[in-house]
């Protein structure tokens, strides 16, 4: 049985970049996306350049039944999986008030339910193919206080907190759990207008996709539980971690405010 690593929000930004630089380091690659965005042709295009095999699976996260459906896609086609990349995720800045139904399911099915299921549910795979490895991607102003991302950060509080947790407790299985806090990454112009209008903290984190993802997976293959990118967004981590977060709740208005205006 060959083994591959499985890409999550595979078909852009930090999810494409892992996919190449697992690609480059020999590793096999099934990448995930939602339909429509032109995944085949990326998948091929890894498998060519890199000299290593790829698949790719369609499907949308939120629905539970859909990640049963790739699981049982990957054991029908006989893959193994040693490595589960969680990427996929989506924040915004908006007032929590102005947030629709719809748009609060579905970023709590992405980034809690879906990263949930998807370890839920290949953990029994990388038991059987270790030594093997799960990276979830959280952000690093989890665990801060952040008006007018309210929702956003609490999600990725979730998935930093239930990554640490689960590192220990799979530890003796044979898998190491990572998780990931990147800063700004411009992956697309909502986020670079974002940064671009950001303050001191948003525009200091700032790291290509390229650049997070060669981190990412190089410090989850040395055993890293907590990933920040380098040694600058670890400095902004522990500054906020300092501050009262009445403090950092009004550096948090005082930038929505600005990019309002």
């Amino acid at each position: 049985m060959l083994n591959y690593t499985l890409i999550t929000g595979a078909s852009s930004g930090i999810g494409l970049e892992m996919s190449r630089y697992c690609a480059s380091k020999g590793m096999n690659i099934l990448m995930a996306s939602l339909p429509g965005e032109d995944l085949e042709p990326k998948a091929q295009d890894v498998a060519e350049k890199y000299n290593v095999k790829t698949d790719f699976f369609e499907c949308n996260l939120t629905d539970v039944s859909e990640i049963d459906r790739m699981k049982d896609w990957v054991e029908s086609k006989g893959y193994g999986v040693n490595f589960l990349i969680n990427n996929a995720g989506f924040g915004g800045t908006i007032e929590f008030g102005d947030m629709s139904g719809g748009l609060i399911d579905n970023m709590i099915d992405l980034n809690i339910k879906a990263t949930t299921h998807m370890m839920n549910r290949f953990v029994p795979s990388l038991k059987q193919s270790s030594p093997s490895y799960i990276l979830n991607v959280s952000s690093l102003i989890s665990n801060q206080v952040a008006p007018y991302k309210a929702l956003y950060t609490a999600t990725k509080t979730f998935v930093r907190n239930l990554s640490v947790s689960l590192a220990y407790e799979l530890k003796d299985d044979g898998i190491s759990v990572s998780v990931l806090l990147p800063g700004a990454t411009p992956t697309n112009k909502v986020v670079t207008d974002q940064i671009d209008k950001g303050n001191f903290a948003a525009r200091a984190s700032v790291m290509s996709a390229e650049e997070v993802a060669k981190i990412a997976i190089d410090k989850t293959l040395k055993g890293v539980i907590t990933i920040t990118t380098g040694a600058k967004n670890g400095v902004i981590r522990r500054l906020l971690a300092s501050l009262p977060g009445k403090t950092v709740a009004s550096i948090a208005i005082n930038q929505y405010k600005k990019q309002n205006n």
